[in-house]
């Protein structure tokens, strides 16, 4: 992964990379390489990018919130870090499945398999700006034990 302000800085050093892979014996996967920009939308696609389970991305903000590069100077936006959305959704599909396979359990039984699954999900996405997705997932997931003993 190269980041870079300068597309044509970019575009200089994935020559570089790709040369200096040849000399190595390998090259780029054209079909997982590729220029996005992280603040707004650059050749059709949407502005971030999902690496590792997280969405990196950048939003404007006023200049009481922003940024500041290492001068000092204002940039007029704020970079956050969050789960991707495909991590998201096999995290709930996956506690979703938990629930429904053992419905017939006690609700302490129920807990003690859900516990690592969630705690082990939590400490990876701690570190970064989590706290929405965190309530979400929450409310979700305390909806469907409600619903399961309701019927």
């Amino acid at each position: 992964m190269i980041i870079h302000e300068d597309l044509e800085t970019l575009n200089k050093l994935e020559k570089v990379t790709t040369e200096w892979l040849k000399d190595i014996g390998l090259e780029l996967n054209q079909k997982k390489t590729g220029k996005i920009h992280t603040l707004r939308e650059f050749e059709g696609k949407q502005p971030g990018f999902d690496f590792l389970g997280f969405n990196i991305r950048q939003y404007k903000v006023g200049k009481y919130n922003s940024a500041k590069n290492t001068n000092g100077a204002i940039l007029h936006f704020k970079t956050l870090i969050k789960p991707s959305k495909k991590a998201i959704k096999k995290h709930i599909n996956q506690i979703f499945n938990i629930i429904y396979q053992y419905k017939g359990l006690k609700q302490d039984a129920l807990t003690s398999r859900l516990n690592p699954i969630i705690r082990g999900w939590t400490n990876y996405y701690k570190a970064v700006a989590s706290k929405t997705t965190f309530s979400r997932i929450a409310h979700l997931t305390g909806r469907e034990i409600i619903v399961l003993k309701v019927v």
